[in-house]
């Protein structure tokens, strides 16, 4: 990952029964090396959206490191 990837910072979260619970913030890389399932979702890279409350799959987040 290269400097500018770096610096997207994203909240995992995991989906259970009582509603989303925080896992941790971590940058995208950090993220993406977490085990595999179903029930996490992460925040939007882009703190705009983040904040706004937009949430990515798993898939979606590695999309998007792809293309930053």
């Amino acid at each position: 990952m290269d400097g500018k990837n770096s610096q997207y910072i994203v909240e995992v979260s995991v989906d259970g029964a009582g509603g989303r619970l925080a896992v941790g913030i971590m940058n995208m890389r950090q993220a993406l090396e977490l085990p595999e399932m179903p029930s996490f979702s992460y925040t939007h890279p882009e703190p705009d959206k983040a904040a706004a409350g937009v949430i990515m799959s798993r898939k979606e987040l590695a999309g998007f490191m792809a293309r930053h």
